[in-house]
């Protein structure tokens, strides 16, 4: 092997190579900053876009049970009470038999519910359920068949209060085993009097379960009331971030901002704020539900962190994938320059050593060659039958002359050898004639 090639191919792929590093380095270097913050900005529209759609997916839901208790307390008196509310209910039920609310009903002045009140024990096409999924619901949720407060008078006193309301969402209350919150419409006669109202209650759990969890999958996440009331945290990082929030006076400037967001068309605010908590700092994203309720989700800034290193790993991990592909196609380009280096030099000493060796074969021939035709004088003045012999031992110099004549071709680099057949285990070549630029074949 030629050892100065080795060196030089060898330094020249350390070069290249060396250089692709530097590159890719430094690329990671100044991108760093802007991948992470570009990979923080993406998680944080991915964040805006998935409150957004939880603050209008409650919206709607809040302002459906608002139309449907209005459109009751209309038909009321002209419509079977109890029908009413059972086919109100039915918009409600999912077909397993599950529902978003735990009962319809109407209440009287004196904030009891009247006979014609519905509970969730009827399927979506209003027949009652099954005695089997009744217990398999109830498993989950024993106050089902008697969901109701002990008295709903602060709804008949809301509307009182406020001749002209016509609708109540009310703050989270404590029932046995859940929190629950009421959302209700006037039942008044033809005069305006308050006769009572038609409400419908829900589970500010079974809310979240039907509406958020599906979207929630390992989000620390917190609802509150316009109270402050916490009715859902899914950790204790959103435990402690909704008790920040409640303690930094944040909650009554959210709701105001609300009222006023509703006012132009919106479903409610938006905003954040950083936090400093027994976990960490974190960053906190909020929307709040017109002025009822506010639903947040807070970020230890360890995991935002995350969510660039992320980024920066996978670029990272590309960047090597280049580096290693590059060094491969530079160790190959190194290799394959190194076997036509070596294949160079031999064939630069096969040409040498074929002029030496032309060369001297060459001297030895014009020896024969005088000596023969010396001896052809000769034998022909005295004895002629030889002659054949020396014309053969002639046509034998003049081949070897021309095999000379080849070799001195290849040693001038005027011809290269060519396959030319396989004799048993040896190859056979032949000279070809090395064209020159602008010759034909």
């Amino acid at each position: 092997m030629n050892w100065r090639a080795f060196r030089y191919g060898g330094t020249f792929f350390l070069l290249v190579t060396l250089l692709a590093a530097l590159v890719l380095a430094g690329s990671y270097l100044f991108l760093r900053e802007e991948l992470m913050s570009e990979a923080m900005s993406q998680h944080r529209h991915q964040v805006s876009n998935q409150l957004n759609l939880w603050q209008e997916q409650l919206f709607d839901s809040k302002w459906d049970s608002l139309a449907d208790t209005g459109d009751d307390a209309r038909h009321l008196g002209s419509y079977d009470e109890a029908k009413l509310m059972a086919e109100t209910l039915m918009w409600y039920v999912y077909p397993d038999g599950h529902s978003i609310i735990e009962g319809t009903a109407v209440i009287g002045l004196d904030g009891k519910p009247r006979p014609g009140k519905q509970v969730a024990v009827i399927d979506d096409t209003g027949q009652a359920l099954p005695p089997a999924e009744l217990a398999r619901l109830e498993r989950d949720k024993p106050w089902l068949r008697h969901p109701w407060l002990d008295s709903y008078a602060f709804v008949i006193h809301a509307f009182e209060e406020d001749p002209h309301r016509d609708g109540l969402v009310s703050p989270l209350i404590q029932a046995p085993g859940r929190l629950v919150f009421v959302i209700a419409a006037p039942w008044r006669d033809r005069d305006g009097a308050l006769r009572g109202a038609v409400i419908q209650q829900m589970s500010i759990k079974q809310v979240f379960s039907d509406i958020i969890e599906p979207g929630a999958q390992g989000v620390s996440l917190w609802i509150m009331d316009s109270n402050g009331t916490l009715g859902v945290a899914t950790d204790s990082l959103a435990q402690a971030s909704a008790k920040a929030f409640l303690a930094s006076a944040t909650l009554p400037r959210a709701l105001a901002q609300g009222r006023k967001a509703v006012q132009s068309g919106k479903f409610g605010a938006s905003g954040g704020m950083a936090q400093t908590l027994d976990q960490g700092t974190a960053q906190l994203y909020w929307r709040t539900i017109e002025d009822s309720f506010v639903v947040a989700v807070v970020e230890s800034t360890v995991a935002m962190g995350a969510q660039g290193q992320r980024t920066l790993r996978l670029f990272g991990t590309i960047a090597l994938i280049s580096l290693l592909s590059l060094a491969w196609a530079g160790l190959t380009y190194t290799v394959l320059y190194l076997g036509r280096e070596s294949r160079m030099l031999e064939k630069a000493a096969l040409r040498r050593y074929t002029g030496t060796l032309s060369h001297r074969v060459r001297n030895s021939l014009c020896v024969l060659r005088g000596e023969n035709e010396m001896l052809q004088h000769k034998l022909a003045q005295h004895d002629g039958s030889l002659a054949p012999n020396l014309d053969n031992a002639a046509k034998a110099i003049e081949d070897i002359e021309a095999t000379v004549s080849e070799l001195e071709q290849l040693s001038q680099g005027k011809a290269d050898l060519v396959y030319d057949g396989q004799a048993g285990s040896r190859s056979m070549y032949r000279l070809r004639p090395v064209k020159k630029r602008g010759e034909e074949a």
